[in-house]
Formats: C-alpha cells, structure tokens, sequence
C-alpha cells in the first residue's frame, strides 16, 4: 500500500484501506459511504470512486440489495493465497537468482531495517507495506511482466490477511521484521536451494499459525 496520494480518490483508497488495516473496520463489516465521508471528512464523490476501485482489487465485495462489505476470509481462502503467492515466488526464484546483486541486498536490507523503525512505531500499514515491497523485489528478479502481475493480483487479499494478523495478535512488528531478516540472510548466502528452504518454511509458518486461531 502506497503512502503517496495526489487526488482525493487516491488518498479516499489509502485511508480505507488503513482503517482495515489498523483495525478500525472489521473483515465482514458493511461500509456505508456516508460514515465514510464524516470519518475522512470527504465528499461523498470520492469516496464512491474509491470503493469501486478496492471492489475491483478485492479488498471490498458488493452484494446487490445489502450494499459494500469488507472482503471476508475463511481458512480455505488462507490456504489457496498463501500457496499461490509461495509458489509464484519460488518460480521468481528459479528464474532470477542468478540477477540477484548488491544493489538487491541492500535495498532488502532497507526494507527490513524500516520494518524495525515502523515495528517500534506501531505503524501497521506501514509494515504492510514494507512486507510487499520486500516479496514484490523477490517476484522483480526475472523481469516477466505477467508473473508479477499475477502475483500483484493477491496484494488487497494479503492485506485483508495482515488485518486480522494484527487483529488476532498472531504476529507483532517484530516478528515480521525478524522473519524477513532470515531471508535477508539466506540471500546474503548466495545459495538458492537454501533461500527456496527458507521461503518455505517462511510462508508455511506463517499459514500455519494464522489458520491455528482462524
């Protein structure tokens, strides 16, 4: 999730979207354009707008006659969206290892010397936002356009996970930042079967303690 906004429609889509995030609006819960608009003391116009555009993301999900819900999640939905995305990264992996340089380091290292400083500062979306950009570098390494997109295509679903991840305390800043260290570090090792290790236990833990409180 982007911080940058120039429009109101963009920054209507930010702060929705850091309203579920933090917590403020609940997965399942109705979203009526007219609190919206008194809570971000925004027209009406803008804030229409932006909930087409998290509809057409996923984040959202309209039902004719009862109006716009926050997406809902059940433990299947977890399981598909954590394979897909790990299995997405692991081809990422396969074909772009070998493209892997300083620069990819450090801008990794980046990433999660910022979780650590947004962890301290309890910014939630903000370490969602950090968390895709740190798997969205891994998904770059090849340069296919249509891996990346496919891979983008779950971004709002990941975000409704990191919701209620924040909500049900299944993991703190600190977890997520010390967990993509460990992968920092298998990178560091320039040893791929171990980074692919290292992605999976990374995914498969994460599933498994998020689906163990569902």
């Amino acid at each position: 999730m982007g911080i940058y906004v120039n429009t109101l429609q963009e920054e209507a889509v930010f702060q929705i979207k850091k309203l579920i995030i933090e917590g403020e609006i609940k997965l399942g819960q109705q979203i009526k354009e007219v609190e919206l608009s008194n809570l971000l003391n925004m027209s009406r116009g803008p804030i229409r707008e932006s909930l087409r555009i998290l509809n057409q993301e996923g984040l959202v999900t309209y039902y004719p006659r009862r109006g716009m819900f926050v997406t809902s999640l059940e433990k299947a939905d977890i399981n598909e969206i954590y394979d897909i995305r790990l299995a997405l990264e692991k081809i990422a992996v396969e074909l772009g290892f070998s493209f892997i340089t300083e620069d990819t380091l450090q801008t990794q290292m980046k990433l999660v010397e910022d979780m650590k400083v947004n962890s301290q500062e309890n910014r939630k979306d903000k370490l969602v936002e950090l968390d895709l950009q740190f798997h969205e570098t891994i998904v770059r390494l090849p340069g296919y356009a249509r891996l990346l997109n496919t891979w983008a295509s779950y971004n709002a679903l990941i975000e409704l996970i990191f919701a209620k991840v924040f909500e049900l305390n299944v993991e703190s800043g600190e977890d997520i930042s010390e967990n993509h260290e460990k992968l920092v570090q298998a990178l560091i090792k320039e040893d791929k079967k171990a980074f692919i290790q290292e992605l999976e236990d990374h995914y498969m833990t994460a599933k498994q303690n998020l689906l163990h409180i569902w």
